[in-house]
């Protein structure tokens, strides 16, 4: 009797195989999950390219001679799988998460760079001393010179200032003042450059302002510095010391072997070492200040700026307690471009205060208010004081001691050499002599217990001193940092509060809160290359490094587990379909061939991918006609006079302080109107950014592409996953219905179906994210076509001129 086919009752949902580690791990912290997840990849590929090398092999040999038994293995479809695992090894390539580390001149970003590498002196900076060499690891780098076009241009551009400069002080004017202003806009030309010009042609100022030169000439006598302008030059080496003498003229201000100051003409240096940090991707980017942007490095500044995962500026701790707030270390412009970018948040932007260790210990407990009240370390001042006195004092007596000792050491040498003398004659003298020696050895084994003792307590002071210099040390640093870290909390809050209303709600990504990190990297790289440790920096935990580095391993945890996520889920369908197969079970599908099932479920297929096609193409109309200034005519309408405000402000010296009313030379003025309304800087690297304002756009920008852009991905994954369960089960009745022979190979797919339903939802979210990212590049272009419309305001505005 023909059992009866069981009823469909629909494709359950499968479960996702929890056989591996990786999938156990989900709820538990970021750093915990990637770890196997990193190590599921590594052996998912190792099995899958052994996999793939024994599949090759046979389908050579079979697909030689017998292709009836090649299309019966299935031989079509292992080459797909072939195929499939070559895209997958294509996706893991390793992510690019640029860090970018910023800071002025002097803010001591070589040296962080050098103690996040743990290549001490690996790249210049201002300290002396070697590089550490280290064996085995190969070190290489690629140097970008500027091209001729630009060097060129800024040398003409320099000359072109001086022989104005002599006409202007030859010219008639109505006052002194008049000329003074005009020499002074040729006079910041000059002072932008000149540096730069005298070390690559070299030339001096007092030459180039007393004799008639030439573009052509300076050239012509500098052919050496010509070739090198556009090219790339490659250096590598096996020891990081031989690296850090060749590269060393590349990064600052040293001569080449051939004797050019090549400092000028670099345009960009790519280092690629070995180190623990590097390895899972990340880049990091050693950039001018935020605040600091120097003319013809601002371009390729701006173009990192934009890629940047994170955003790390440097200052000296003893600087940061200066400034009177911590948005002194950005421009007002880059600040809203950071919060346009969502990347004015705890998990993109932090301050690193560097150089802790120099600190002025007495005059920070005298004059820092927290120290003062701080009655531990008062003790300890007072304390070390007193130990200081005593430990004087013992040295002193001490040194006493040892002065008497070397008196009696020479009064018994000549009494012995008298002794020597008077020895035979046996008189009262020679016996007066020997009780003389003999109570002078007595005297000098007194005195040598006494410094013995004396010794002892010095040593014993010194440590005690040590003790609390280190203790005192620390104290001071600690406070100084919370000092820093309170200041800097503050401002940021206030003005991420001020930025954007509506990122509250992003996840609690703007809640205030980010990180400061006070560090010592010259303590950190004594400890590396096992130097006497810093007083207050017993270890590399006390330097504040170790912490650092933690902060920006796990700050890009969210990105690298992103992408180890994508290429386990395709390591997940190579196992699966491998797996589906090899299956003995399967050994009936041989009937069937790849045409016969596409044939059979061609109606389900495209009905599932029009369904789709209408779902996501839906979801991108709504997502490509919205707008994401929220109010758009209410900000047209304040975009004028919010312009109006801001240039009528850049007749101010300080035009981002509302009570400055210094005003500016009237040339620095026409340099910024003929700048169309775009960005002007002073050639003073704290000087101030003039720029079209960008505060109008944040709220509306951040509320559109970093919190409701984002959430549109879970409605449509909701929907698609509707969709995805629809056709599954379409499927399973159609093939019971239709041919009930495969439809227990069918239902052993489950898993598989599953690992393509999560690949599409992680694609959608993926297109989602990068629309998000990609708003950087948009609100640029937003601001130049404003400038755009404002150019005619500014041209109108230099035809004016005074009566």
């Amino acid at each position: 009797m023909k059992k009866e086919e069981e009823p469909w009752k629909g494709l359950a949902p499968a479960q996702p195989d929890r056989n591996f580690a990786w999938k156990t791990c989900e709820g538990k912290h970021k750093r915990i999950r990637v770890a196997p997840k990193q190590q599921a990849v590594d052996d998912g590929f190792t099995y899958a390219r052994e996999i793939r090398a024994r599949l090759e092999q046979a389908l050579d040999d079979i697909e030689a001679g017998h292709a009836t038994a090649f299309d019966l293995m299935g031989g079509n479809e292992i080459r797909a799988w072939i195929d499939d695992m070559a895209d997958v090894e294509l996706s893991n390539s390793r992510p690019e998460i640029l860090v970018g580390v910023a800071g002025a001149t002097g803010a001591g970003k070589m040296s962080l760079l050098n103690a996040l590498l743990e290549y001490p002196e690996l790249l210049p900076s201002s300290s002396a001393d070697a590089a550490t060499a280290t064996k085995g690891s190969r070190v290489s780098s690629y140097i970008r010179f500027r091209t001729e076009e630009a060097v060129v241009g800024e040398l003409s551009d320099v000359l072109t200032a001086f022989k104005e400069r002599k006409e202007l002080r030859t010219q008639e004017f109505e006052t002194e003042d008049a000329r003074a202003e005009a020499i002074d806009v040729l006079n910041e030309i000059i002072s932008k450059s000149i540096n730069k010009v005298c070390a690559v042609w070299s030339l001096d100022e007092c030459d180039i302002e007393d004799k008639e030169h030439t573009v052509e000439s300076i050239i012509s006598n500098n052919a050496h510095v010509v070739d090198l302008l556009g090219t790339t030059l490659r250096i590598c080496s096996d020891e990081a010391e031989d690296f850090a003498n060749e590269i060393k003229p590349y990064l600052d201000s040293t001569a080449t072997p051939d004797g050019i100051m090549a400092w000028p003409l670099i345009e960009e240096v790519r280092l690629f070492v070995r180190s623990e940090i590097l390895k899972h991707g990340i880049i990091s980017v050693d950039l001018p200040g935020l605040s600091d942007m120097v003319a013809d490095r601002s371009a390729i500044a701006k173009a990192y700026y934009q890629k940047l995962f994170i955003m790390t500026i440097v200052t000296p701790a003893i600087r940061a307690v200066a400034e009177k707030t911590a948005i002194q270390l950005t421009s007002n412009y880059q600040e809203l471009r950071m919060q346009l970018d969502s990347k004015y948040t705890k998990d993109s932007f932090c301050v690193v205060a560097s150089k802790i260790d120099d600190l002025d210990v007495d005059a920070f407990c005298k004059g820092d208010k927290e120290a003062r009240r701080d009655a531990q370390l008062q003790a300890d001042v007072v304390s070390n004081k007193t130990t200081l006195n005593e430990f004087n004092e013992t040295s002193k007596e001490l040194r006493t001691t040892e002065r008497k000792i070397e008196t009696s050491i020479r009064k018994f040498a000549a009494l012995t050499r008298q002794i020597n003398r008077y020895r035979r004659d046996g008189s009262e003298r020679s016996r007066r002599l020997q009780t003389e020696r003999k109570a002078l050895m007595t005297e000098q084994k007194s005195l040598q217990n006494l410094t013995k003792s004396l010794s002892n307590d010095a040593a014993q002071l010194n440590r005690a001193l040590a003790t609390l210099e280190s203790r005192t040390k620390f104290r001071c640093v600690g406070l100084r940092n919370q000092f820093i870290k309170n200041r800097f909390q503050e401002d940021f809050a206030r003005r991420q509060r001020q930025g954007s209303q509506a990122a509250e709600h992003n996840n609690g990504m703007h809640d205030g809160a980010f990180e400061t990190f006070p560090v010592s990297a010259s303590a950190f790289s004594d400890l590396l290359k096992g130097k006497k440790t810093k007083i207050g920096f017993p270890s590399k935990l006390y330097t504040g490094m170790p912490r650092l580095r933690r902060w920006l391993e796990d700050a890009v945890l969210v990105h690298r587990e992103g992408h180890l996520d994508r290429v386990l889920s395709g390591l997940q369908r190579l196992h699966d379909g491998i797996r589906i197969w090899s299956d003995d079970n399967s050994r009936g599908m041989v009937h069937f061939s790849r045409k016969d099932v596409e044939r059979l479920l061609q109606c389900s297929h495209a009905k599932c991918l029009q369904s789709l096609t209408a779902a996501l193409t839906r979801r991108a109309d709504n997502v490509q006609h919205s707008n994401p200034l929220r109010n758009k005519d209410d900000k047209l309408a304040s975009c004028g006079p919010l312009a109006v405000q801001t240039a009528g402000r850049w007749v101010y010296k300080y035009p981002d302080e509302p009570n400055s009313t210094q005003n500016i030379h009237w040339k620095v003025y026409d340099a910024i109107l003929k700048k169309d309304g775009g960005p002007y800087h002073s050639s003073k690297s704290s000087g101030p950014y003039y720029d079209f304002p960008l505060s109008f756009l944040v709220e509306d920008w951040v509320e559109f592409f970093h919190v409701k852009l984002l959430k549109e991905g879970d409605p449509l994954v909701a929907e698609a996953t509707d969709i995805w369960g629809q056709y599954m089960n379409e499927v399973g009745q159609h093939i019971q219905a239709t041919s009930p022979d495969i439809y227990p190979y069918f239902k052993a797919t489950g898993k598989t179906m599953f690992v393509i339903q999560l690949e599409l939802c992680n694609k959608i979210m993926t297109v989602i994210k990068s629309i998000s990212e990609d708003a950087s590049q948009i609100h640029p272009l937003f601001i130049d076509a404003l400038r755009r419309g404002l150019k005619a305001h500014f041209t109108r505005t230099l035809r004016i001129t005074g009566e």
